[in-house]
């Protein structure tokens, strides 16, 4: 009891003001902890691990995708891991996407037009806006093209290929995984891939799973039900040869037909790293102060903690440096613009919009929609300025 009060006796004295005493058990441990840069403890976690899982941030951030890319192009993960794996992707892609990226000396126009078209098909939507996998692939392509230390890159979302769709009722019946859980189906794409495909030698890998799927653990819902996460399919087979690390990231939620920010924590984790001046380090959960917080990732109350969801962690740049980036010129080219109309039609009448599907017949509608998709755009949160000011709180004398 003495020692308690003497500590916050200190602490008060440290940081002068409560919002400063509710960091201070971060700080403290910031202050004591290894700093290893966010790539080098990523880079770390292979020398003990076949599988390194990075839960990813908002997918549209480009600002962790410099990160990954310092990551790929380590001369460790080239030599030694050399095998990428991520949540986006359809399966079916899988045979010419990773044999493209390992082909050098190709046209650049042509590399240009095959990365948006490898984009455009990624997904069982219409299309993949996002710009993470352009960027993601324009990475690879060239690492691979000015390396004799080729990548191999695997897309392992579930199987879905729009030739096979004409209509509605083929759309719904392609889409079989809403039937089987699509976390389940992902894991099983990854393990059969890097058990059967993988050469000796070389398996090693890294997995880049979005949100929720990089838990490694299920979760609860709101009505009770067990969100299966690919993560945690991910461990049950491969066991202590696992791993995987949160990258920081806003917490989001839906809020009707949107989504809303806040920041892990109330702000506390954030303005501890900003205290101290730190941007890039990456660090162990369990036992810390960081690892015993619980789970407000998740938007379910429960028992769960981050160090329960989470073997490790990074902090890579502020929440004011992220870019969150959607579409790029070229994502519908001429020669996609009918296909684009086509799949269009068909997601509409599966979302039962008649409105859109009128609007459709108009020429300058269509005209703007190509506009919209052929227009990159770089965003940042839009409450932004509230996730900073939130932040802010705890640094003020």
């Amino acid at each position: 009891m003495k020692y308690t009060f003497m500590f916050l006796l200190l602490l008060c004295t440290l940081y002068g003001n409560a919002q400063k005493v509710e960091i201070a058990p971060y700080v403290h441990y910031l202050e004591n902890v290894e700093r290893k840069s966010a790539k080098d403890y990523i880079i770390d976690q292979f020398k003990d691990h076949d599988i390194v899982i990075l839960c990813e941030r908002d997918h549209r951030d480009i600002t962790q995708y410099e990160l990954i890319k310092e990551v790929l192009s380590d001369d460790y993960f080239k030599k030694h891991v050399k095998n990428l794996f991520t949540e986006i992707g359809v399966i079916n892609l899988q045979p010419e996407i990773t044999e493209f990226l390992k082909t050098k000396g190709l046209d650049s126009l042509y590399v240009e037009n095959k990365l948006a078209e490898f984009q455009f098909n990624s997904s069982f939507w219409i299309l993949w806006e996002k710009y993470n996998y352009h960027y993601l692939l324009r990475t690879i392509y060239d690492i691979n093209n000015s390396s004799d230390d080729r990548i191999s890159y695997y897309p392992s979302d579930s199987e879905f290929d729009w030739k096979k769709v004409d209509n509605l009722e083929e759309y719904v019946r392609e889409q079989d995984f809403e039937i089987e859980p699509r976390d389940s189906i992902m894991a099983y794409n990854i393990i059969n891939t890097f058990e059967r495909s993988i050469p000796d030698g070389t398996n090693k890998a890294l997995v880049i799973l979005n949100y929720r799927h990089a838990f490694k653990t299920h979760v609860p819902r709101n009505n009770g039900e067990i969100q299966e996460n690919a993560a945690k399919y991910l461990f049950d087979y491969f066991g202590d040869r696992a791993t995987n690390i949160l990258i920081h990231q806003a917490v989001f939620r839906k809020k009707e037909k949107d989504y809303s920010y806040a920041m892990i924590q109330n702000g506390k984790w954030d303005a501890s790293f900003k205290f101290l001046n730190i941007e890039d380090v990456g660090f162990d959960l369990t036992k810390t102060v960081f690892g015993k917080d619980n789970l407000d990732l998740w938007p379910v109350a429960s028992s769960y903690s981050y160090e329960d969801a989470f073997d490790g962690y990074v902090f890579y740049k502020p929440i004011e440096a992220y870019q969150l980036v959607s579409y790029f010129d070229g994502l519908v080219s001429k020669e996609r613009e009918g296909e684009f109309f086509r799949r269009f039609k068909i997601h509409l009448a599966y979302q039962e919009d008649t409105v859109t599907l009128e609007k459709l017949k108009d020429a300058d509608f269509r005209k703007a929609v190509l506009n919209e998709m052929n227009t990159k755009r770089v965003n940042r949160y839009p409450n932004i300025e509230e996730l900073m000011e939130v932040r802010e709180k705890y640094l003020k004398d």
